[in-house]
């Protein structure tokens, strides 16, 4: 009930019965009360504006794995607010709020991790916390990842004779399918692609990301997934699920 009533006063800009409640929560071992803290500590809402409380008050958060605490814990190291620089701790931080699936950690840490598109490792990372932001709603996630806003056509005729082959085989045929009649059009334009997961299952789903000069580029989630989509369609079937990014 407490947090509730302090919820209650923040939004009507009581601060000081916020302040008051959160602080006595916060001793009590509350993670949220003390996140709740470094954020008005963070913006100088009710409290004159410390960036140094309001890193202590998430780290104390962040120490009970709150995820709220982590995140914006990060926010400071990724972009400088009241202390050094810090890319590594940031990824650290987001990784922590992500485990608790923070919309805006899986955002920022796909972000981070997409930027070089070299080690597939961090790709395969990037691209799922970017797929869990997308489908958690996140605006500019679900811009990036092609295929979010896509349903598999599950009462199409099924291709029996390639679900009937073996997962090796399948997926030869996918990349093949990739090889011969995708690569060369990206390559054309200094681009490639990566393949990062073929599942096969009574829906089909690929994960596929751009590198080079079409990583990033605004046709990536619209034009060029269509031609991918219709081309992977005509070689297995329209129960097919593509996220490309």
């Amino acid at each position: 009930m407490s947090h509730k009533e302090a919820l209650s006063a923040y939004r009507k800009k009581d601060y000081d019965r916020a302040l008051d409640i959160w602080t006595k929560e916060a001793e009590s071992n509350n993670d949220q009360a003390m996140a709740n803290l470094g954020l008005m500590y963070l913006k100088g809402e009710g409290v004159e504006k410390d960036f140094l409380k309001a890193k202590e008050w998430f780290e104390k958060g962040a120490k009970l794995d709150n995820d709220s605490a982590n995140y914006n814990l990060a926010l400071m190291y990724q972009s400088a607010i009241g202390i050094s620089e810090d890319q590594e701790k940031a990824k650290e931080y987001f990784r922590a709020a992500v485990k608790k699936n923070h919309e805006g950690a899986n955002f920022r840490l796909g972000l981070m991790l997409l930027k070089d598109r070299t080690d597939e490792k961090f790709v395969r990372e990037g691209f799922g916390c970017m797929l869990n932001a997308a489908k958690s709603g996140h605006p500019m996630a679900m811009a990036q990842m092609g295929g979010v806003d896509k349903l598999p056509n599950k009462e199409c005729e099924l291709n029996k004779e390639f679900r009937s082959k073996l997962y090796e085989e399948q997926y030869a045929i996918v990349k093949d399918a990739i090889d011969r009649f995708i690569r060369p059009i990206l390559i054309k334009d200094g681009g490639d692609m990566m393949i990062l997961d073929f599942i096969s299952g009574d829906t089909i789903e690929l994960r596929l990301a751009y590198q080079g000069a079409c990583a990033g580029c605004s046709l990536g989630a619209t034009t060029t997934y269509d031609l991918i989509k219709s081309t992977l369609s005509q070689v297995i079937d329209e129960n097919l699920q593509i996220y490309i990014i």
